[in-house]
C-alpha cells in the first residue's frame, strides 16, 4: 500500500477508546429486535435505520483501529471468527427449530412445510443477499442477510483502505458528500425498475437492490471509513448523539407525510443523521467527554449486541411456535414482550460468553480492536500492509 501523509492528530487519539460506539451498536440492535417483535412507535427508530448504522460503524471502527503491521490474511482471520462462528450456532438452533416443528421462514413468517434446500445452504454460507429472491432472503435466520454484506465489506476492506487513506485531508469532507450522494444514486436508480409491485409504490425488485443487495450498501461502509480518517484529522462536531438521533427521525416522518418515493426511505433520508450519530459519539469519546454511551453497562450491552442481533429470532420463533398464543392470553401483549426481551437478552449473553470470545481470544487474540471499536497504540495514519 502506498503510504499515507502522517496525521497532526496525537498519538493519543489512535489509542482512544470508543466506548460511546460499543454503546450506541447495542440500542441499534435493539431497534432491531423491537421492530420485529412489533413494538413500533414513533418514538422507536425502525430496524432499517440500525442496519445503515451498522454498516457505517463498521467501516469507521475497521479504519480507526486498522493495525500497521496487519495483513489482508490476518484481518481476513480476524473478521471471520468474529461473525461465523455466532452465525453458524443461531443458523443451527433455528434449523433444528424449523425442522423439529415441520415449518419454514417464508418470506420471513412462520408457515407450515420443510426448509428448501437451496435457500438454507445459501444462508448458511450468507450468499443469499446476492439472490433477489424472498425464499432465499429471509430462509433460516432472516436477519443474517446484513452479514453477507459485511462479508462484501471485509473482502474488499483491504484494497479500500489505501485509496482512503490517499484522499487528502481537505478533500475528505467532499468526499464524505461524494458519498452521501451515491446513498441516494441507489434508489434514484432502482425507479428506473420494473417487475411486481411489494406494496403500492414498491417493486420486490427495488426492494432487494435498495435494501439487501451488498453492492448497494457499500457507499454506507466506505463513508464510515471516511469519517474514521475525518475524526482523525481533528473533525470532531459537539452535536453529540441525542440531536442527529432526532434529526434522524424527524427526517424519516417529514419523507413519510410528504410521500417520498419508497426507495428513499430504506437508506437515503436518513444517511446523513446517522453519519452525524457517528460522528457525534466518537468526537465525544476523543475529547473524554462523560456520557450515557459508554457507561460500564452500555459497554457490556454493546458487547453482547451482535449476538442479540443474530439470536433474536431463534428466541422469537421458539417462543411464538411453543409458548406464544397461551403466555399471550395470559400476561398480555406487554408482559410477553418484556418475557421474549428478557430471553432474548440472556441467550445473547450466553452466546458472547460460550462462542464468541472464547473464539476471539483464541483465533482472534492478535488485536480485534475493531470488535469494540478501539484502536491500537500505533500512529493515527500508519499504513497498513495492506
Amino acid at each position: 500500500m502506498a503510504s499515507s501523509s502522517s496525521s497532526n492528530v496525537p498519538s493519543s487519539t489512535a489509542s482512544s477508546r470508543l466506548h460511546s460506539l460499543t454503546g450506541l451498536r447495542f440500542v441499534a440492535a435493539l431497534c432491531v429486535v423491537l421492530e420485529h417483535l412489533s413494538i413500533t412507535a414513533e418514538y422507536i427508530p425502525p430496524g432499517r435505520i440500525s442496519v445503515s448504522f451498522f454498516f457505517v460503524l463498521s467501516g469507521f471502527v475497521l479504519t480507526w483501529s486498522v493495525r500497521p503491521d496487519d495483513s489482508p490474511r490476518s484481518f481476513w482471520r480476524r473478521r471471520f471468527w468474529k461473525i461465523f462462528p455466532n452465525h453458524v450456532v443461531t443458523w443451527t438452533l433455528m434449523m433444528a427449530l424449523l425442522a423439529a416443528a415441520g415449518i419454514s421462514l417464508v418470506p420471513g413468517v412462520l408457515q407450515p412445510g420443510a426448509t428448501a434446500p437451496a435457500p438454507a445452504v445459501a444462508n448458511l454460507f450468507l450468499w443469499h443477499p446476492w439472490v433477489p429472491s424472498f425464499e432465499f432472503l429471509f430462509s433460516v435466520n432472516p436477519v443474517s442477510w446484513s452479514l453477507g454484506s459485511e462479508l462484501l465489506f471485509y473482502a474488499l476492506f483491504p484494497a479500500l483502505l489505501p485509496l482512503v487513506l490517499r484522499i487528502r485531508q481537505r478533500r475528505l469532507g467532499l468526499a464524505a458528500v461524494g458519498l452521501v450522494a451515491l446513498v441516494w444514486l441507489v434508489p434514484l436508480v432502482s425507479l428506473s425498475f420494473s417487475g411486481r409491485d411489494l406494496m403500492p409504490g414498491l417493486l420486490q425488485s427495488q426492494y432487494w437492490f435498495d435494501y439487501f443487495f451488498p453492492l448497494s450498501r457499500l457507499p454506507e461502509f466506505i463513508l464510515g471509513m471516511v469519517l474514521a480518517r475525518m475524526v482523525r484529522h481533528g473533525v470532531r462536531p459537539r452535536v453529540g448523539v441525542a440531536l442527529p438521533g432526532i434529526v434522524a427521525l424527524v427526517v424519516l416522518t417529514a419523507a413519510t407525510r410528504l410521500e417520498v418515493p419508497a426507495p428513499f426511505m430504506f437508506t437515503a433520508v436518513t444517511i446523513v443523521p446517522i453519519a452525524l450519530v457517528v460522528l457525534g459519539a466518537a468526537s465525544m469519546d476523543v475529547r473524554g467527554i462523560r456520557s450515557l454511551w459508554r457507561t460500564p453497562v452500555m459497554a457490556f450491552l454493546g458487547d453482547i449486541s451482535f449476538a442479540l442481533y443474530l439470536v433474536h429470532p431463534v428466541v422469537n420463533a421458539t417462543f411464538d411456535h411453543l409458548l406464544g398464543t397461551r403466555l399471550r392470553s395470559a400476561i398480555g401483549e406487554f408482559g410477553e414482550d418484556a418475557v421474549i426481551i428478557t430471553l432474548c437478552l440472556v441467550a445473547a449473553w450466553v452466546l458472547f460468553r460460550t462462542v464468541e470470545r472464547p473464539l476471539m481470544r483464541r483465533f482472534g487474540s492478535v488485536g480485534d480492536a475493531a470488535a469494540r471499536g478501539t484502536a491500537p497504540d500505533a500512529a493515527p495514519e500508519s499504513p497498513a500492509r495492506y
